[in-house]
């Protein structure tokens, strides 16, 4: 019975996570010039991609690590360079892949802080 109440949780947080992810990253990612369609659904999919992993992982070892901030930084820092790797890639605009994955990530996870700050 608990395997299953942790599983449901663990769906639920991260469905929720995804959808404040989704909707903070896209909603800074309109601050940057030159945006069209088909980097707005880059955005979506790489969120698609990185978000369900980074809270699975937190899910399991953030409190099994020595140090939170430090798996919480570490954690980032590989979403940021991961993400920045494909806008490089993949963007069609002129943005600077590394500032464009650090201004969106930056907006979804303090928005989060701020989200669960709140509720």
């Amino acid at each position: 019975m608990i395997e299953k109440w942790m599983a449901i949780a663990l769906l639920k947080g991260l469905a929720r996570s995804l959808l404040l992810t989704e909707l903070l990253e896209l909603a800074a990612a309109t601050c940057f010039p030159q945006r069209n369609k088909r980097d707005f659904l880059l955005v979506f999919l790489v969120n698609v991609i990185t978000n369900p992993v980074v809270v699975y992982l937190d899910y399991w070892f953030r409190f099994r690590m020595p140090s939170v901030v430090l798996w919480i930084a570490m954690l980032e820092l590989a979403v940021w360079l991961s993400e920045a790797w494909i806008y490089r890639k993949c963007l069609t605009g002129r943005q600077n892949p590394f500032l464009y994955s650090l201004a969106l990530n930056a907006a979804s996870y303090f928005g989060g802080m701020i989200y669960n700050w709140v509720l």
